[in-house]
């Protein structure tokens, strides 16, 4: 049987709890790190290049792309409000079922 196949037992979260205050007594530190670069990165197509590198993900900048408008109400356009669709009677079509 291989290491990664034994299943640890989990530690209660009381247990938990009372460790990181033993370790903040005795002067632990907690920081918080900025987002990470995989070393083994690739990527899911077939070149296997990542699609970005360290820099642009270091100099994350969100998108310049407008947000689209939710709150338009067109006549005829279909939704699911108080105001169903009205229903009109179609003209017979003499092809159908040929």
């Amino acid at each position: 049987m291989y290491d990664s196949e034994v299943k640890k037992p989990k530690t209660p979260k009381s247990e938990r709890d009372e460790q990181m205050k033993r370790f903040l007594a005795k002067g632990g530190k907690v920081q918080k790190l900025e987002p990470g670069y995989p070393i083994n990165v690739g990527s899911l197509d077939k070149s296997r290049k990542p699609r970005y590198t360290k820099e642009e993900i270091k100099n994350f900048k969100p998108s310049a792309a407008p947000l689209p408008n939710y709150n338009t109400d067109k006549p005829g356009q279909v939704d699911c409000s108080d105001r169903p669709p009205r229903w009109e009677k179609q003209p017979r079509n003499p092809v159908a079922g040929k």
